[in-house]
């Protein structure tokens, strides 16, 4: 009798400790982007380094770069969304699916560089899904790569991560950022862009001589809307990412998303990073507090990212942070940007939500923005 009951009693200390691990929202640690340690050095003398000349593709979506918008208009019809950035180009985003989905950097009714996600799309001379070795074979990489605008020389140093994951490519005229999963060894997304966007967005160590390129600050209300037009992105990235693995695309939630923007304000304003506020607590209390009910959570944070695509990126290359991105059992997620704060929020909805929504399911899912094929 006895044994029978330790044995009960283990079993209902086991059942306990299994129900707190699961109700608890579980963390890893933030990530500083590349941003954050990069140096921008002046040089009064500077040669260029020797490179290989690669003529620029003569076919694809980097022909639009430098062209007007009129001949994407007429291709392609209008975006589905035209946000502002910090680099004073607005993002055209096409987002008919996963497979076509690509952005397009415009100002002045110019386009200054196009971002390729989509495999279905032609991204030439790479294809997505491409792989590194592949790259390498058919392509010349350096160390250094230099680029001008107008008198001024930059030249930009990648260290051995961005050699694998993080290549930048010149060509006549235009340059390639290639973002490779680490992991497969993958091609996930490639952007061309002017010298003078690569420059404003000093992604890479840098040196320079002559007068250094920097956008204008946005005024406050702009940076509202940047905000908010970082937040969608990665929502659109975090479902273009989960598609390309062969993962079921997630549900977008509003209310998911104020409490990412909530927790990204709170790190810049108190000057932290991480996942715990000194006021607003860890991931559990603050979702309760916001009254979101979940089964479990997970968060990644970053900072230091200039855009959204870079904090994925640096993300999907983030082993911790992969798992939660790969994670089949979370089936919400919101997104949250302030500056360059990113937060992004992960749920297993509760049962009683799910109850809920099966009883509703004729009904819109409001906020709802998934990707599919």
């Amino acid at each position: 009798m006895k044994a029978l009951f330790r044995i009960l009693l283990a079993c209902a200390t086991i059942a306990f400790i299994g129900f707190i691990f699961f109700n608890t929202a579980r963390e890893n640690e933030p990530l500083k982007g590349p941003n954050a340690n990069s140096n921008v050095i002046p040089k009064t003398e500077l040669e260029q380094p020797e490179e290989g000349a690669i003529t620029r593709p003569q076919s694809g979506l980097s022909i639009f770069v430098g062209q007007g918008v009129g001949a994407v208009l007429e291709q392609y019809g209008e975006p589905a969304r035209i946000e502002p950035s910090s680099f004073g180009y607005d993002w055209w985003v096409y987002k008919s699916s996963a497979a076509t989905f690509f952005m397009l950097g415009v100002q002045e009714d110019i386009v200054t560089q196009v971002y390729i996600a989509g495999d279905e799309l032609d991204a030439s001379p790479f294809k997505i899904g491409q792989k590194r070795d592949d790259i390498y074979r058919m392509t010349i990489i350096d160390y250094e790569v230099a680029a001008n605008v107008d008198d001024n020389i930059f030249i930009f140093s990648m260290n051995e991560e961005d050699m694998q994951t993080r290549l930048l490519v010149k060509f006549d005229g235009i340059f390639a950022q290639l973002y490779i999963d680490g992991e497969t060894g993958e091609l996930q997304g490639v952007r061309f862009t002017d010298s003078e966007t690569l420059v404003l967005h000093q992604p890479y160590e840098m040196i320079y001589q002559g007068e250094l390129v920097t956008p204008t600050p946005p005024s406050s209300f702009l940076q509202q809307d940047i905000n908010t037009a970082n937040a969608k992105q990665l929502n659109d990235l975090i479902n273009i990412t989960r598609v390309h693995h062969e993962l079921p695309s997630l549900e977008i939630d509003k209310a998911l998303d104020e409490a990412a923007k909530m927790h990204s304000e709170d790190m810049k304003i108190q000057n932290f990073l991480a996942h715990e506020s000194p006021t607003n607590g860890d991931l559990k209390k603050r979702l309760e507090n916001q009254g979101i009910a979940f089964n479990d959570a997970s968060e990644n944070l970053a900072t230091a990212y200039f855009d959204a695509i870079e904090a994925m990126h640096g993300w999907l290359n983030s082993a911790e942070h992969r798992k939660v991105i790969m994670d089949e059992k979370y089936t919400v997620v919101g997104s949250g940007v302030y500056l360059n704060y990113y937060t992004q929020i992960f749920i297993e909805p509760s049962e009683d939500k799910e109850s809920s929504e099966e009883q509703d399911n004729e009904l819109p899912v409001e906020g709802s923005e998934n990707i599919t094929r």
